[in-house]
């Protein structure tokens, strides 16, 4: 009797709405396709250069092909194993040509024991090439340069600051 009496209740309830589900969609931030916590990437590329990338949480954007990450950590290592770990609060990476940009509060660190510091570093896959604009503090435990915009050429081991150069030597 009780069952006959549910099924009657539930049938008046089906019937007065309809007996349809409602559609939800949802919408991920930024148009993103995926969105994903504790992310962990690891690729090896052309000439050998292998990426690490570490981030809180990443989304990606099939349609621009970018990925855009925070707390980031990216991680290269090239073919003579050179290291360098750049970390940032957000971090933006094309998946087409792999250039990388990260932001606020970025240290560079390379495998030599430089560190630098700045508001914004870039990288360019096709150039291997580490870079910046902005304000650029480096320390070694050796001196202490600030200055404005970074090269490094990653192939060739070069560094240059392009201006503004102050330099403290122990």
């Amino acid at each position: 009797m009780i069952l006959v009496l549910a099924g009657a209740v539930l049938f008046a309830l089906l019937r007065a709405t309809g007996g349809k589900k409602e559609t939800i969609v949802k919408i991920l931030p930024d148009e993103a396709d995926v969105r994903i916590a504790d992310f962990f990437y690891t690729e090896v590329g052309k000439d050998n250069l292998r990426w690490e990338v570490k981030a809180k949480t990443a989304q990606y954007q099939k349609k621009r092909n970018l990925a855009l990450f925070d707390q980031v950590q990216m991680k290269l290592i090239t073919q003579k194993g050179r290291t360098f770990v750049m970390t940032g609060d957000q971090g933006e990476m094309r998946t087409d040509s792999k250039d990388v940009e990260i932001r606020g509060h970025v240290v560079a660190t390379a495998d030599t024991g430089e560190k630098f510091s700045t508001e914004v570093l870039r990288y360019s896959d096709a150039r291997k090439q580490i870079y910046t604009d902005a304000s650029v503090r480096m320390e070694t435990s050796r001196m202490k340069i600030q200055g404005v915009g970074l090269s490094i050429l990653m192939d060739k081991g070069e560094l240059a600051l392009s201006s503004g150069v102050k330099a403290k030597i122990y």
